[in-house]
């Protein structure tokens, strides 16, 4: 039985005294519409025609790069991500940190980038460097960082690092549905299928779960590895249930209805 794991624009040459360049027929005024428009497009889910109105802004903003350009790249990074087209996004917030200081809510943002482009070392070296200037453990995308880069170290065939990651994290206060989850993996990777089976149950627990709808297979998939077939066939009676109808569960229940 398998489980679930549940998962640019070119770069400007931009540093920290290097301005963007005008474009030479867009007015100053225009900036403030343009990305307006962006905003417009992106709260639409029109990410390409987000991205092209953030970039007017830019190129509409004359001088020395300042807070309305460091927020239009803001807004500019989140649209190539939510886009797909993560290399841009990673290249966007490295930008940012550029123009704007090494935040660490920079580098966990382009620390999930370089994961969804499959830079898996990028996204491990950026958490890693957030997690050293974020003291109180607090910056935006923080967890979104560590569950990407503890996945690149498992897809690298490490994942006793990415479970010392996660189980750090939660020392620390951390708790969410998608971190038990991946918690879980990791230990059914081990074949420690009581541990999986420990993890899925607290991941189903948390205030989150109903984002993680394969935490109950998984925790079915561990059961059956166990040689719990009764229990394994009511969970994942229970997630076609509660999710509607899967192939692969209708299928995995078909079996252990003969065991």
């Amino acid at each position: 039985m398998r489980r679930k794991t549940g998962y640019a624009a070119a770069i400007l040459g931009l540093a920290l005294t290097v301005t963007i360049a005008a474009g030479g027929c867009g007015k100053k005024e225009n900036k403030y519409s343009y990305r307006a428009a962006g905003i417009e497009a992106l709260n639409q889910g029109n990410y390409d025609n987000a991205v092209e109105a953030f970039d007017q802004a830019i190129d509409s903003s004359k001088g020395l790069v300042g807070k309305f350009d460091v927020d239009v790249l803001k807004y500019r990074a989140e649209a190539e991500y939510l886009a797909g087209d993560y290399s841009s996004a990673a290249d966007t917030y490295g930008i940012l940190i550029k123009v704007d200081k090494e935040r660490p809510e920079y580098l966990n943002l382009r620390s999930v980038s370089r994961a969804g482009a499959g830079d898996l070392n990028g996204a491990i070296e950026d958490y890693k460097k957030s997690a050293e200037l974020d003291k109180e453990k607090k910056a935006p995308g923080r967890m979104k960082a560590l569950l990407a880069a503890g996945a690149a170290m498992e897809k690298a065939g490490t994942a006793s690092d990415a479970m010392s990651l996660y189980e750090e994290a939660l020392s620390e206060g951390e708790e969410s549905a998608q971190l038990y989850n991946r918690m879980g993996l990791c230990k059914m990777a081990d074949e420690d299928w009581d541990g999986a089976a420990e993890y899925f149950k607290k991941g189903l627990l948390t205030t989150d779960s109903s984002e993680v709808p394969e935490l109950l297979f998984n925790q079915a998939v561990a059961e059956e590895r166990k040689g719990e077939f009764k229990t394994a066939l009511d969970l994942m009676q229970q997630y076609v249930s509660a999710h509607g109808p899967d192939e692969e569960a209708e299928r995995e229940i078909t079996f252990l209805k003969t065991r």
